[in-house]
C-alpha cells in the first residue's frame, strides 16, 4: 500500500511530470513519423520544391503539436496560482 506523501504539491509535481513526458514523447513520435516516411516514401529523392514543402510542413505540424502541449503543461504548472 502507498503512503501518501507529506508534501502537498506532490500531486501537482506528479501531474507536471507527465505533462512534459506528454510532450516529449509528442514530439519524438512526431519526428520518428516525419522522418520513416521522408526515407520510406522516397522524399529524400524528389524533387527540391517537394524535400523544401515536406520540412515545411513538417516544422509547423511540430510547432502545432508543442505549441498544443505546452499549454497542457502551463495549466498544470500554475492549476494553483488560480
Amino acid at each position: 500500500m502507498a503512503v501518501p506523501s507529506a508534501d502537498p504539491r506532490a500531486a501537482q509535481r506528479a501531474s507536471l511530470r507527465r505533462a512534459v513526458l506528454h510532450l516529449v514523447f509528442g514530439v519524438v513520435a512526431l519526428d520518428v513519423v516525419a522522418m520513416s516516411l521522408y526515407y520510406f516514401a522516397g522524399i529524400e529523392h524528389a524533387s527540391y520544391r517537394t524535400r523544401v514543402i515536406f520540412v515545411v510542413t513538417w516544422s509547423v505540424v511540430t510547432a502545432l503539436t508543442v505549441a498544443f502541449l505546452l499549454r497542457r503543461v502551463r495549466l498544470v504548472r500554475w492549476a494553483n496560482r488560480r
